[in-house]
């Protein structure tokens, strides 16, 4: 086999692969739409909204000033963005009153003024002219209900004396009517002697921890305007089940001259044992006193990032090692109780502290399952963190003990649907007779996904552990090893586990990158190189919900390539109004077969760093980005005279070779070729998606699709463009800024009957197309150690 040594390449667009956004066509009438529907509901809709007129005056008259907010049930076919627009249009007379939404098919509207809201129903009265706006008609009619809100109470209906709750209020998109329902809210809870802190999640959430709340304290909250949501605060439990050993190991010392990177360990503590105490960076953040610590989570967290490799004998990562900084952020719960409020502020805290730090791992959570269509508090505050910092939080996906009992696993955490992290499920290393799954399948503890919003989650996984129960039913563990607080080998397991691996790939690959640190390459470049072991013989769907996009290949494999082969990656923000087309796409020509098909495999990674908004429900995620790459018989000029057509240069007979429909559902159902690893084929559709992943062979293209789309001569294309929710469109518009998205592309095209120079073909092609290209920078001191071996 040839050597893996050839770096991988940026490359970037050229101006004229920049295009203009042009128009749709003409728009249709949605059939649940018509006048006589819209005449009907605009009657029903403006009695309630008088109802609200007459509220709202008479709160005024009790200096009262705090909006009421509406809901509004949307019709389920009603659910596409251009739809929202019109539903928008009704609302947003002077400013942007839709202010969230619930769920999928729920959207919340604030009132705060007599004024607008007569506006509003003179939009409704519009429904009765005699030749209503298509506007008006689709707006009107994609509502089937609207009410008062009424707030959220996810409670047990006893509850005790010391009942810690937490308690969200709306946010309004405007600065005085939020300050002025914190003031009015914090007014209250002085009246009635109720304790209450309010927290630091993220700055568009207005939550508050209030202490201490009775019975008929709780009945007095509920009738409170202006909140959202109450609910118990969480609270956090920490279990790890450790096999001692006395088995020696050797101790590892860092070597001198050598420049180790940093990863910041959000724990229970490392102990100072001598295994680690080399390790440990000189600095250190503690929010506990030593007698309300316990080390022993963190210290096995720790022994993997430094040992991991040896002590598996398998070189999973390539890591060389790191300076552990560390961070107790959790104390020992059998001492004291944390709540999530202060695990978040403490997070935040030791990040903000020392966002020099770029790579972080994080195996804390909690217990509680994900909403299938609400993002949690904690995935947001860790989101916000990530980006206001510049750092990369790899994640736990959470353990499920529900094999015990032999039920279905449970989904990820709450935590783990962090959007802008690297979430890490667990795989097995190992099979023991009474193990419930095989080697190199998903452990029998790891959570599932999808979270929210069908969003991909976990991203990756890697070695974690095994599991099962024996004949009496009683637990059994093929473990992962690594060290306890008195020095001795640990034997454990858990997605706890699993995750430092990750860590320890993405601190490596960022020490080696003589870039400036961009989180979305770190994680893109991971993502990009995982697999599937060819054990896990099932379903593509099956595979993504339990072990993501698989597990990444070690530090080194990532940044090079061999010559039958080429890895190109574009960096670049995409701004709404543009899109990105190359018709010069540089596929090497000289794969082409015997009988004049293309042919070869082409793996494709986006990730992207898209627009999120805490209030907008299942629809957090409010930009999106479509990926075509594909053949195409010739250039086209077209006239920029026509209406909506702004781009002089198109292209016929365009195939998108991402797209499902031209492969054989046959052949993708072959678990037995060696390509059935990496196969990654699954239509997107409309889901906002900040990750994507395709990996094709063309072999197994239909026989059909493969004259009309692979037959040579035939040239090639990339095209990128963007999508933002109406939400988005319509507040950046108020604020009169252009939305855009950061994105990272990474393109890997391999010659598989291994013919030639490819890595030397595309890199001419690029010249030739007069691309700027370069290699990825390897650090000098990182390039020297490799030389040397």
């Amino acid at each position: 086999m040839a050597e893996k040594n050839l770096p991988v390449k940026f490359f970037q667009k050229r101006q004229k692969d920049e295009m203009d956004t042009e128009g749709g066509g003409e728009r249709k009438m949605p059939t649940w739409a018509s006048p006589a529907i819209a005449s009907q509901k605009s009657a029903y809709i403006r009695e309630v909204l008088q109802d609200v007129s007459v509220k709202l005056t008479n709160k005024v008259k009790q200096n009262n000033y705090i909006p009421s907010v509406l809901k509004l049930k949307v019709n389920e076919d009603a659910l596409a963005k251009s739809y929202r627009k019109e539903i928008g249009n009704l609302f947003n007379t002077t400013e942007l009153n839709i202010i969230g939404v619930n769920g999928v098919d729920e959207v919340l509207v604030k009132v705060d003024d007599v004024q607008d809201l007569q506006g509003m129903i003179r939009n409704f009265e519009k429904a009765n002219n005699a030749f209503p706006s298509f506007s008006t008609v689709v707006g009107i009619s994609a509502i089937s209900d609207v009410e008062e809100f009424k707030p959220e109470i996810a409670i047990d209906s006893d509850i005790e004396e010391d009942h810690v709750l937490k308690i969200k209020l709306f946010n309004y998109g405007n600065i005085e009517l939020d300050g002025i329902l914190a003031r009015m809210f914090e007014q209250f809870c002085q009246s009635r002697k109720l304790s209450f802190k309010r927290t630091v999640y993220s700055g568009d959430l207005n939550i508050y921890r209030v202490d201490a709340v009775t019975t008929d304290a709780l009945e007095f909250l509920k009738d409170f305007d202006g909140i959202q949501l109450i609910t118990e605060m969480p609270s956090y439990e920490l279990t790890l089940d450790e096999v001692i050993e006395d088995t020696p190991v050797e101790i590892k010392t860092p070597k001198a001259g050598v420049d180790y990177p940093i990863i910041g360990v959000l724990d229970t503590g490392i102990a100072n044992i001598p295994h680690l105490s080399p390790w440990l960076h000189q600095d250190n953040i503690t929010y506990y006193t030593d007698e309300d610590t316990n080390k022993k989570h963190g210290t096995g967290v720790a022994g993997i990032l430094i040992y991991g490799d040896i002590l598996e004998g398998v070189n999973y990562t390539g890591f060389e090692g790191c300076k552990l900084f560390e961070a107790v952020v959790m104390p020992d719960l059998t001492r004291q109780k944390i709540y999530e409020s202060e695990l978040i502020e403490q997070i935040r805290d030791a990040i903000s502290r020392h966002d020099h730090i770029k790579i972080w791992n994080l195996s804390l959570g909690t217990d509680q399952e994900v909403d299938l269509n609400e993002f949690s508090d904690f995935a947001k505050a860790l989101d916000e963190i990530q980006e206001q910092h510049d750092v990369l939080i790899c994640k736990s996906a959470g353990n499920c003990d529900n094999f015990k009992i032999n039920a279905p696993k449970r989904r990820i955490t709450k935590s783990a649907d962090t959007v802008r992290g690297l979430v890490v499920g667990s795989l097995t290393h190992d099979q023991s007779p009474t193990d419930h799954a095989g080697k190199h399948h998903p452990s029998p503890f790891s959570r599932t996904g999808p979270g929210p919003a069908h969003l991909i989650k976990p991203d990756i996984v890697h070695m974690g552990g095994n599991a099962g129960t024996d004949a009496r039913n009683n637990v059994t563990i093929s473990p992962v090893k690594s060290f306890s607080t008195d020095g001795r080998l640990a034997k454990i397991i858990g997605t706890s586990f699993s995750t430092p691996r990750i860590s320890a790939i993405a601190a490596g690959l960022n020490s080696m990158l003589n870039e400036r640190f961009n989180p979305t390459l770190i994680k893109a470049l991971i993502i990009h190189s995982a697999k599937y072991p060819p054990e896990m013989k099932m379903a593509i769907s099956d595979k993504i919900n339990a072990v993501g996009f698989g597990m990444p290949s070690n530090i080194s494999d990532i940044l090079f390539n061999e010559p039958n082969e080429i890895t190109l990656i574009l960096q670049d923000t995409l701004e709404k109004g543009n899109f990105i087309d190359i018709l010069d796409f540089p596929f090497p020509q000289s794969m082409v077969d015997e009988d004049g098909y293309f042919y070869g495999e082409i793996t494709v990674t986006l990730v992207t760093a898209p627009i999120l908004e805490v209030s907008q429900g299942a629809e957090y995620c409010q930009s999106n980005i479509d990926v075509m790459l594909g053949t195409y018989d010739e250039k086209t000029e077209r006239d920029t005279s026509k209406p909506q057509i702004k781009n002089p240069i198109g292209a016929d007979g365009r195939q998108n070779i991402l797209s499902s429909s031209v492969y054989s559902k046959r052949a993708g159902k072959n678990m037995d070729v060696p390509f059935a690893a990496e196969r990654m084929l699954i239509s997107y559709g409309d889901k906002y998606q900040p990750v994507k992943k395709w990996c094709v062979n063309f072999q197994e293209f239909t026989e059909s699709n493969k004259e009309k789309f692979l037959k040579a001569p035939k040239n090639w294309y990339l095209k990128i463009k963007g999508l933002y929710r109406d939400f988005s469109e319509s507040k950046a518009e108020i604020n009169k800024v252009t939305l855009a998205q950061d994105f990272c592309l990474i393109i890997t095209i391999k010659d598989t009957k291994r013919r030639g120079n490819i890595y030397n073909e595309v890199t001419q092609l690029l010249d030739n197309f007069s691309f700027i290209h370069s290699n990825v920078k390897i650090k000098e001191e990182v390039r020297l150690r490799l030389n040397n071996g």
